[in-house]
C-alpha cells in the first residue's frame, strides 16, 4: 500500500518537528508540498528519472519534502539505494539529514518487518564520518559540503539532493557548474533515481539564476518549480469581519494589485502589509517573500563583501573581548579577515570557520593565525576544517597563533573602517547601516561583528588624514 502511496506514508508513518511550536508532529503535507510531490510522482510514475529545479520562499518544507522523499524510496520501495546530500556548508547538510534521523527515531515498529530497531538507524559506514548506513535496507547515506565535493567521486549514488546552490562558489558560475557536475555525475539518468537542487535566489549573477532560465525555457532535465508566499498556508492574518472591511484602506498600490489582480484575499495582503513594515525596502521584501520568480531573483542577498560571514554576537556575550570571534590574517598578503559566531557551542563555531574559509579560500590568502576570546579550539582542529574548505595554511598548525580579541585590536579595524569610509575607499549601500556604524561606541565596535569584518577588509589609508578628507 504505502509503495505506491507517497502522501499516506508520510501522515500515517513520518513525523517531523513542528516550525512553528517545535512539537514532534506527523507529516502531513501541506499545498506546495503536495504540489511538489505530485510533479515528482508524475515522472516517477511515467519511467522518468526524478529531476526537480526548485526555487525556494521560506518556511514551506521544500528540504523536509526533498529529504522525506528520498527516505521512502530508501524505507520502501527499493533495497541499497544509496543517496547523497550536498550543501554550502558541512553543517547545513548535517541537519538536513537530521531530519530523516528523526524520521527513523519515531518510525512504526510495524514497518521494520519484525527486526531490530538498531537495525533501523544511521551507524558509520566503514568507520567514515561522511557516510552512514541503515543496515536494514542496506541503504547509503553519504554527506559532504560545496567545499569538499570529491566525496562524491568514485562512488555510485541513486539519489541526490544539493542544498542552497545560489550560493555555491560564491556565484562564481564556472566553480559552481564544475561542483554539480561532480556532485550529479554520480546519478544515473535511469527510472526512480532522483536530483533536486534547491536554493533561495542570490540574484542573478549565479549558475543557479542560469539553470532556472534554462529549466523554464524547457531546455533542461528539470522540473522548475517556484512557491511564492501566498501558497504557504501559514502567512494570513486571523481577521474579524470589522477588520476585513476596514483593511484595504491601508494597503497600497502593490498591496492592491494582490488583492484585485492576484485574487489574494484580504488575509493574506494583510500579512503581507504587516511583515512587509519590518524590512526598510520592498526589495528585502520581494527577496524574502517573492511573488513571481523575477521577485525571488530581483536583489541579491550579499549587500557587502563578505556578507555571509557575519554572526552577530548575542548582546550578553561575557567579558570585554568577543565571545567567539574568529580572525584570520595574513602577513604576506597585508589583509585581515574577521567573522564571527557569538553562540560559542562548537558545531555553530565551526558554520563560522568554514564561511570564513569559504573567503579566505576565494581570497588566495594565507593563513597564519588565529585570534579567539577564551578559545578551547586547538589549531589542529582548525586546520582541519580549513583544508576541507580548500584553504592551505603556509604555516604548520603548530605555529598558529592564538591570541584573544583586545579593545585594541577591535579599535584598530573600527579605525580603520571609518578612514575608508571617510576616505573613499569604502560606500556602504545602506545609508542608515553607514550610520549606524559611525555612531557605534567603543564597547558597540567590539562586539559588532559586521564591524569587524568590514575594519578588517578595509585598506588602511598610506598617509595620514587631511582636513579636506573630512569634508
Amino acid at each position: 500500500m504505502y509503495a505506491e502511496d507517497f502522501v499516506k506514508w508520510c501522515a500515517d508513518c513520518v513525523r517531523i518537528y513542528d516550525k512553528m511550536t517545535g512539537a514532534s508532529v506527523p507529516f502531513v503535507l501541506n499545498a506546495p508540498q503536495r504540489r511538489v510531490a505530485h510533479l515528482m510522482e508524475e515522472r516517477r510514475l511515467a519511467g522518468k528519472p526524478v529531476r526537480i529545479l526548485l526555487l525556494k520562499a521560506r518556511q514551506w518544507g521544500g528540504s523536509t519534502l526533498t529529504q522525506v522523499y528520498m527516505a521512502w524510496m530508501q524505507l520502501v520501495r527499493h533495497r541499497a539505494w544509496h543517496s547523497l546530500i550536498c550543501s554550502h556548508v558541512k553543517d547545513s547538510a548535517g541537519n538536513i539529514r537530521g531530519m530523516y534521523s528523526h524520521l527513523l527515531a519515531s518510525y512504526p515498529e510495524d514497518m521494520m518487518q519484525g527486526e531490530d530497531r538498531k537495525r533501523w538507524q544511521f551507524v558509520p559506514y566503514e568507520k567514515s564520518a561522511n557516510v552512514c548506513c541503515i543496515p536494514a535496507r542496506d541503504c547509503r547515506i553519504a554527506l559532504t559540503s560545496a567545499f569538499a565535493p570529491n566525496a562524491a567521486r568514485g562512488s555510485a549514488f541513486q539519489m541526490a539532493h544539493l542544498s542552497e546552490v545560489a550560493f555555491w562558489g560564491d556565484g562564481d558560475k564556472e566553480v559552481a557548474s564544475r561542483i554539480v557536475r561532480t556532485v550529479c555525475g554520480s546519478v544515473p539518468y535511469a527510472p526512480e533515481t532522483v536530483i533536486v537542487l534547491e536554493s533561495t535566489a542570490d540574484g542573478k549573477e549565479n549558475y543557479f539564476y542560469d539553470e532556472w532560465q534554462r529549466a523554464v525555457a524547457g531546455k533542461s532535465d528539470k522540473i522548475p518549480v517556484f512557491v511564492p508566499w501566498h501558497e504557504i498556508e501559514i502567512y494570513r492574518l486571523r481577521l474579524t469581519e470589522s477588520e476585513r472591511a476596514e483593511y484595504p484602506a491601508r494597503f497600497d498600490d502593490y498591496e492592491l494589485m494582490l488583492l484585485h489582480r492576484k485574487g489574494l484575499d484580504v488575509e493574506q495582503v494583510a500579512w503581507y502589509h504587516e511583515k512587509r513594515a519590518e524590512y526598510p525596502r520592498h526589495e528585502d521584501m520581494m527577496a524574502e517573500y517573492p511573488t513571481t520568480p523575477d521577485e525571488a531573483f530581483s536583489t541579491s542577498r550579499r549587500s557587502w563583501p563578505g556578507a555571509a560571514l557575519v554572526k552577530e554576537t548575542q548582546a550578553d556575550a561575557p567579558g570585554p573581548a568577543l565571545a567567539a570571534a574568529v580572525i584570520f590574517h595574513s602577513h604576506a598578503a597585508g589583509a585581515t579577515v574577521a567573522c564571527s559566531d557569538g553562540r560559542g557551542l562548537t558545531e555553530q563555531r565551526t558554520v563560522a570557520v568554514t564561511e570564513a574559509a569559504d573567503l579566505l579560500r576565494r581570497s588566495g590568502l594565507s593563513t597564519v593565525a588565529l585570534l579567539e576570546a577564551d578559545s578551547d579550539i586547538s589549531a589542529r582542529w582548525l586546520t582541519g576544517y580549513l583544508a576541507e574548505a580548500g584553504v592551505r595554511l603556509t604555516a604548520d598548525a603548530d605555529d598558529l597563533e592564538l591570541r584573544p580579541v583586545t579593545p585594541a585590536v577591535a579599535q584598530d579595524l573600527e579605525s580603520a573602517l571609518i578612514d575608508a569610509m571617510r576616505c573613499g575607499r569604502w560606500h556602504e549601500r545602506d545609508a542608515s547601516e553607514a550610520a549606524r556604524l559611525r555612531g557605534l561606541s567603543e564597547t558597540d565596535a567590539l562586539r559588532d561583528a559586521g564591524l569587524l569584518l568590514r575594519g578588517a577588509l578595509c585598506p588602511r589609508p598610506a598617509a595620514p588624514l587631511s582636513a579636506a578628507d573630512f569634508l
